[in-house]
């Protein structure tokens, strides 16, 4: 009998973690990076945030050590205004500044960075273990990067011809990768450097850009504690070389071929003297068929995700995808189920309640030990699915956690009664469906039950259709339970001779004027069998 295999790896973060034990140091660094010029969101989070944070869990659960750190990247420009902000008349005005200096779109908030970072950091520790936040402005004042902007400086020949050589794109001869901050009107992305004489750099504001015009101010200085910017293409591996990197994510669009991962790679071996980390290639997330953009507005942020489903379901979708896989969200629709079922079946894996193959089931298993912000409770929880609880929540009158449990039980849905932890859970989660009903839900997630039998049903049913239907009334007070119920519908099916598919389809019609709907047995239960049973009984 041959000798069972091993799985090596039952994640994409575990094997990032394989190869981050090949390092040679003693604390790993792992990093985050967004730019705040529009909102963050459930797609940023995919390789901005969730990635080294999913990476560093596995990395403790391996029992290495590591940081995680975030950084703010608020010294870049803020060169467009995204769709759907509000600003004050004449606001343009602000266009080609650092985010840290553009004053906040709304009152309350100290610049622009801030009122965008402000909701992701009142949340970002509801996802896991918080990062070390780090304003990439504020450390460029603090002097942190002044070494590595030194060594461009003292490198500046041999760092322009790599960017030319990769990027296969042309720069002047006398092209110093650095952008100066001109003293005059506070903008770096106008400024051209014009000499580096060992201490001093000289520069001149003459470059205009689409989103804004050069002053026309030239000067000189010693290029510290803020004084200077590097390009993404040098800052990105400046931070490595900085902070020690060894783990980064990004999207695919940093990989494309000349790209800023290619350079970064080539910039940190050759003008920092420092291996690159290891970085991750993320794909996009799309919404509703469309790719989210923070610049453009059409954005689901953390804290909406927040108030619909458990941080734990986020944290499941993106160790449970591969990174490389574009994660299409289907949030308005039913759709939106079925990755909440996921979770619920991984879960059930968990605590052996549910099994599929060997090998699929113990990556389940990790998918959801991975998932959990804290330790896994001892046993396994009752959860109920988010579909019937959206169901409940439209059909049953008084819509209490106590209420909707005591239903459930009689259901049989739940089959003993619910400890504390249970039951705010339930609570928790009929929050987060009610909440999903009255902000995403498309009208075909949404319920109204026939006070009648539709004019046009009884004329499209054949006899035997009708005595079936009549024939579940006659059954349907013996019937408690919903798998009771289910089981029941299909035998009388079978028995009269029609495809089980095209009586659920009638029964379907009958109660809310539609081919699909909820599972049936708990929807007829939820409903009230004396309300269905006087719609089956004026069948004629």
């Amino acid at each position: 009998m041959p000798e069972k295999k091993e799985i090596e790896y039952y994640t994409w973060a575990d094997k990032i973690v394989g190869e981050l034990k090949n390092r040679d140091v003693k604390e790993h660094i792992l990093h985050g990076m967004w730019t705040p010029s529009g909102y963050f969101h459930i797609g940023n989070a995919r390789n901005e945030l969730m990635a080294p944070l999913l990476v560093h869990d596995a990395l403790g659960d391996a029992g290495v050590k590591s940081v995680f750190n975030f950084f703010i990247d608020d010294f870049d420009d803020l060169d467009k205004i995204p769709a759907g902000t509000d600003v004050p008349e004449g606001f343009e005005k602000n266009l080609g500044h650092p985010l840290h200096k553009v004053p906040s779109p709304s009152p309350g908030r100290d610049s622009w960075s801030d009122f965008f970072s402000a909701e992701l950091l009142e949340v970002i520790d509801k996802l896991g273990k918080r990062p070390k936040i780090y304003s990439s402005y504020k450390e460029y004042h603090k002097g942190t990067y002044d070494n590595a902007i030194r060594i461009v400086l003292n490198n500046w020949q041999k760092a322009r011809d790599i960017w030319i050589k990769t990027t296969k794109t042309q720069k002047p001869k006398d092209w110093i990768p650095v952008m100066p901050i001109c003293e005059n009107c506070g903008r770096g992305a106008m400024t051209v450097a014009t000499e580096w004489n060992g201490e001093t750099l000289k520069y001149s504001c003459s470059q205009n850009r689409p989103y804004a015009e050069s002053c026309g101010y030239g000067g000189e200085f010693v290029p510290e504690k803020g004084r200077v910017k590097l390009p993404w293409r040098l800052h990105w591996p400046a931070t490595w070389f900085t902070f020690r990197t060894t783990f980064e994510s990004g999207g695919k669009d940093h990989f494309a071929s000349g790209g800023s991962v290619d350079t970064g790679r080539i910039f940190s071996r050759e003008i920092f003297k420092y291996e690159p980390p290891i970085l991750l290639r993320g794909d996009f997330v799309t919404v509703d068929g469309k790719k989210i953009s923070g610049s453009e507005g059409n954005v689901v942020s953390l804290k909406d995700w927040l108030g619909i489903a458990e941080p734990e379901l986020l944290r499941f979708i993106y160790i449970s995808y591969q990174p490389s896989v574009v994660i299409e969200f289907d949030i308005s629709s039913n759709k939106f189920f079925l990755l909440t079922d996921r979770y619920d079946d991984a879960e059930r894996c968990y605590f052996g309640e549910h099994s599929t193959t060997e090998k699929r089931t113990e990556h389940l298993k990790r998918q959801y030990r991975l998932a959990q912000i804290t330790k896994p409770p001892e046993e396994q929880p009752v959860r109920i699915s988010y579909s019937m609880l959206v169901m409940l929540l439209q059909v049953v009158p008084n819509k209490s956690a106590k209420s909707i449990s005591n239903l459930l039980f009689k259901m049989g849905t739940i089959k003993k009664e619910l400890e504390k932890e249970d039951m705010e859970r339930l609570e928790r989660r009929i929050r987060f469906a009610e909440n999903w009903l009255n902000k995403y839900a498309h009208e075909e997630a949404k319920i109204k039950i026939n006070e009648a039998v539709p004019l046009n049903l009884a004329a499209e049913l054949t006899e035997e259709e009708k005595s079936s239907m009549h024939e579940l009334d006659e059954k349907i007070g013996k019937l408690n339970t919903e798998s009771e119920l289910q089981s029941e519908i299909y035998e009388i099916a079978r028995r009269n001779n029609i495809e089980p598919k095209r009586f659920f389809r009638i029964l379907y019609n009958l109660l809310l004027n539609r081919d699909s709907g909820p599972k049936l047995g708990p929807f007829i239960l939820a409903t009230g069998k004396e309300k269905v049973s006087k719609l089956l009984e004026d069948v004629r």
